[in-house]
């Protein structure tokens, strides 16, 4: 049963391979990878998320309209009515204007808040002249959103950058294994016409009978290196697959005649003299340096709190009032009509506010060593993928010269084991070696796509 389906497997496979010709191009896998895999989605996600989070900073600085009632009666006294309406406007300098109106009148209110009967008018500014004029928590946190609303941007080109390589990766594992695959096939069709060629010779005794044998051997060699290479291309689909999804959340399994294209259809990938003149800027913009950046200037915008937090708190208020009575709050305004107050407020020691200055210069200090790490560490490793990228282009071009001349060899093998100038030992050397050859070439061309993967990934410019 076993040698019946291996037999099937192998006369089956190359009609199943070639039955149509719908080849998956790298740059058709990517695309649809972009378009429609999940971690596409969450990449859009988080930057869509540091633009609502940026909003949500823009929202401290909302006017707001408060209003306020509080009445009390006892024994049908009424003691007090205190009521009032305001709006407050918050700028980015720190300075909040307000208006609005208050009526308080009763038997029983404190005098202090006592209003004319019709109700009193008011508007004025409130300031803060210490800590908390230069920046506050609310400057803080609005300028820290707007650091992570680029950090965002960075992010997702990170999370694109890995998707692509890890599907791109992905995508020459299959080409490897499809092409490698093919080769053995051919090596399969080709034992077996030497088979049924020696076969006939020995039959009119043209040929030993020990050829034969030695055919066969090399014809059932052949088989099992085809079934191992067919699991190996299994696999490899297997495992693409998981990057062939639509609209994110259905996961497609790609077409039984849909293959990648062969190894002589690819051409290889060289270094654009434009992106090498361009490799110090794309370093600088770097998306991970870029987000070690933001970080650094994360911290400065807390230290630099940390230090207004050492200053004394000094709050002013100032607010013109006017009489209701006439309906407009302009009329019969005097500047002799006002509230005012202030309040001063300032710790002894300082010695949370000081070693808060402490903790956030470390932070940014940390924040800093780690960027030039990651500067040094960067540089390296895209000097070393773009040699790596111009020392594939080379082993290509070699190899694929190195691969015509064992094919070379072994035509002239075969045409002197027809004349009977060879041996079908020599026939089958020149074979293995040949075959050896295609596979080399093949791991060749895929280390070389791979490698411009890289050294794009590093940079920073796959997506």
């Amino acid at each position: 049963m076993k040698i019946i389906i291996l037999f099937f497997l192998v006369l089956v496979s190359p009609f199943w391979m070639h039955a149509q010709n719908n080849v998956l191009t790298f740059e058709d896998f990517i695309g649809l990878v972009l378009e429609h895999h999940p971690m596409s989605r969450q990449a859009d996600v988080k930057n869509e998320y540091g633009i609502a989070n940026l909003q949500k900073s823009k929202g401290n600085f909302d006017p707001k309209l408060e209003g306020n009632i509080n009445q009390k009666y006892f024994k049908s006294d009424k003691y007090y009515n205190v009521s009032n309406i305001g709006l407050k406007v918050p700028t980015w300098y720190g300075i909040s204007f307000k208006g609005g109106y208050d009526m308080n009148n009763g038997t029983q209110l404190n005098p202090e808040r006592l209003t004319p009967e019709e109700g009193l008018w008011y508007a004025g500014v409130e300031v803060s002249l210490g800590k908390g004029l230069i920046i506050d928590k609310r400057r803080a946190e609005f300028k820290k959103a707007q650091i992570y609303a680029q950090s965002a941007i960075q992010e997702r080109r990170i999370m694109l950058n890995d998707l692509v390589l890890k599907s791109g990766s992905a995508y020459w594992e299959w080409f490897k294994s499809y092409n490698k695959m093919t080769v053995y096939e051919k090596a399969v069709a080709n034992s077996q016409e030497v088979m049924d060629n020696v076969r006939r010779g020995a039959l009119v005794g043209d040929r030993p009978f020990m050829d034969t044998l030695e055919a066969h051997v090399q014809l059932q060699t052949q088989k099992f290196n085809f079934l191992k290479t067919e699991v190996d291309y299994l696999n490899s689909l297997a495992y693409l697959e998981i990057f062939l999804w639509k609209d994110g959340y259905l996961p497609l399994e790609l077409d039984s005649l849909t293959f990648p294209p062969s190894m002589y259809e690819v051409d290889k990938s060289t270094i654009e003299p434009e992106l090498l003149l361009k490799v110090d800027s794309l370093k600088i913009n770097h998306p991970s340096l870029l987000q070690a950046n933001y970080k650094i200037e994360s911290e400065k915008i807390t230290l630099k709190l940390a230090w207004e937090n050492v200053k004394p708190e000094i709050d002013l208020k100032y607010n013109a009032i006017n009489s209701a009575e006439f309906g407009n709050p302009a009329e019969n305004y005097s500047i002799e009509n006002y509230v005012w107050g202030a309040s001063f407020k300032m710790p002894l020691f300082l010695r949370k506010e000081r070693n808060q200055i402490r903790l956030s210069k470390l932070k940014v200090e940390l924040k800093q060593l780690d960027f030039e790490m990651k500067t040094q560490e960067i540089g390296f490793k895209i000097e070393s993928a773009i040699n790596l990228w111009q020392t594939s282009n080379t082993q290509i071009d070699l190899w694929s010269q190195t691969t015509g001349d064992y094919e070379i060899l072994l035509q002239n093998e075969n045409q002197l084991y027809t004349i009977g100038e060879s041996s079908l030992f020599k026939v089958n050397s020149r074979q293995k070696s040949y075959i050896k050859s295609e596979l080399m070439l093949i791991e060749t061309i895929k280390e070389n796509q791979k490698a411009a993967l890289k050294a794009k990934y590093i940079l920073g410019i796959l997506n």
